[in-house]
């Protein structure tokens, strides 16, 4: 790679090159130069992994939202990498972090579900530990399972996750702690905003200055209600609802890096801001769909703070194989994720044309059972759950469901049994249709895109041993009859 970055020449591409080479020196010569000389060498890198809860892409100004609700996020995007095309690999909680933390898709963690890892699939905490690492974590440790696959040396509670100010101060003693032990650190603060119940929600009185911590309480009139979504009373009520937990995660966030700064620590520590999955609403939140799987990913590395906007796709179980090569440490084998790294030295890499996101079991325990190969202008969809059952999750409980499922409009109720009912294929035109409305599946002028992502899709399931993959071949045959 070093080679590479060499023949591009440019300033950028050079600071970065020094930058990998000097970590793995480190990394490999640390140990024997301490024990021979006195001489004070650079310190390893920190990690700070910040995850949002159920929070969409273009929620935050950034990423094309007018409200201004994220203006901390947005000071942060300045100085980083910005992924426009990051996807989760599995937009559900559990699973989502699972992959997160194992570079691994669902079937090749064990995480289909709410259920723990495999006890053979490394993790990122174990690796960093096992290096030196002191390992935390605020709330949502609980999505991490089994405890020991997990071994953090500290646990914040789940309930700071929804209070900035004690949130803070519980990332600020992680800060010292670590300090103390004159070792780097590994901090994963999950934010639990915008995650329902949102604030003025079921009759909650929930605007006080105290609950709030400075955030900014929306008003229905004051939003724009997504395309993907029904622009009703009940729908706009509620994302003005989750625009407010919006705001509070801001606050939230802007506190971390408040603390990072006055510890000294943002010098010597990587920043990857993401959200786990998209907002807790119809067509997003559990399902492969635009919206569930769509992620704001941000990474923030020292000394290369220029901002770059990078149109790849890429996905959520890169995140480990990146981290881990930017920190100069020993990647273990068999994770799916491919490091981001030649893309923010400026080069290409094969594949980044599309991504394969992936939905098993759900919060109530259901096989919901989904697939999607996305491209910048298709997504092909396979819905494996069809014909069993009606689809329900956790994100259809709030006011826009039920506001939709009550509507008499015709429109809005192709709309409900689109996403209850579903079809087992759909294929999506989602330059023309980004709200992924009108299935194509049939119409010949898009059989070809249909055919190309199949046999992409088929070969992804094949190379991971996906165990829906029987079920997809006999759907196949189901399409020649």
């Amino acid at each position: 790679m070093g080679e590479t970055i060499l023949e591009i020449g440019t300033d950028y591409h050079m600071r970065l090159l020094s930058f990998f080479y000097c970590v793995a020196l480190i990394a490999v010569y640390l140990p024997s130069v301490y024990a021979t000389t006195d001489v004070e060498l650079p310190k390893p890198l920190n990690l700070l992994i910040v995850t949002a809860d159920d929070m969409n892409a273009d929620s935050a100004g950034w990423n094309g939202c007018s409200l201004g609700a994220t203006p901390n996020l947005d000071t942060f995007a300045k100085s980083a990498h910005r992924f426009v095309n990051g996807h989760v690999t599995v937009p559900i909680c559990q699973p989502g972090r699972s992959a997160l933390m194992t570079g691994r898709v669902p079937h090749r963690n064990g995480a289909l579900g709410f259920n723990p890892i495999r006890r053979d699939v490394p993790t990122l905490v174990e690796i960093l530990r096992d290096r030196g690492y002191y390992t935390a974590t605020i709330a949502k440790a609980v999505h991490m399972a089994p405890p020991d696959k997990f071994p953090w040396h500290e646990v914040g509670e789940q309930s700071l996750g929804k209070q900035p100010r004690q949130f803070a101060e519980s990332f600020r003693e992680m800060l010292e702690h670590s300090a103390e032990k004159k070792i780097p650190f590994f901090i994963n603060a999950n934010i639990c905003d915008p995650h329902r119940p949102f604030i003025n929600s079921n009759g909650r009185n929930r605007g006080d200055a105290e609950s709030l911590d400075g955030a900014r309480v929306f008003q229905p009139e004051e939003i724009t209600v997504p395309d993907f979504l029904e622009d009703i009373p009940g729908v706009r009520t509620e994302i003005a609802q989750y625009y407010s937990n919006v705001s509070r995660f801001d606050v939230a966030f802007g506190l971390l890096m408040k603390e990072l700064k006055a510890k000294g620590r943002d010098a010597d520590t990587i920043v990857v801001f993401m959200s786990d999955h998209g907002m807790s609403f119809p067509f997003s939140k559990a399902t492969v769909y635009r919206n569930g799987t769509w992620s704001p990913i941000l990474i923030r590395i020292p000394g290369l703070e220029n901002p770059v906007d990078h149109p790849e796709f890429v996905s959520s179980v890169d995140v480990m194989p990146s981290i881990l090569e930017l920190m100069g440490v020993d990647k273990p084998t068999g994770m799916d994720g491919r490091s981001w790294a030649p893309l923010l030295s400026g080069e290409s890499q094969p594949d980044r044309d599309y991504v394969v996101t992936h939905v098993n079991t759900v919060s109530s325990g259901k096989s919901l059972a989904q697939r999607c190969i996305r491209t910048k202008d298709r997504s092909l969809m396979f819905h494996a759950w069809v014909g069993t059952e009606s689809f329900r999750v956790e994100a259809m409980s709030g006011l826009s469901f039920a506001a939709m499922n009550k509507s008499v409009d015709e429109k809005i109720i192709a709309r409900v049994k689109q996403l209850t009912i579903g079809e087992k294929w759909m294929l999506y035109d989602v330059e023309a249709d980004p709200s992924e409305r009108k299935n194509l599946v049939g119409d010949s002028n898009y059989a070809r895109d249909f055919d190309v992502l199949l046999q992409k899709l088929l070969m992804h399931m094949k190379q991971t041993d996906d165990p829906l993959l029987l079920q997809f071949e006999s759907a196949i045959a189901e399409l020649s009859r």
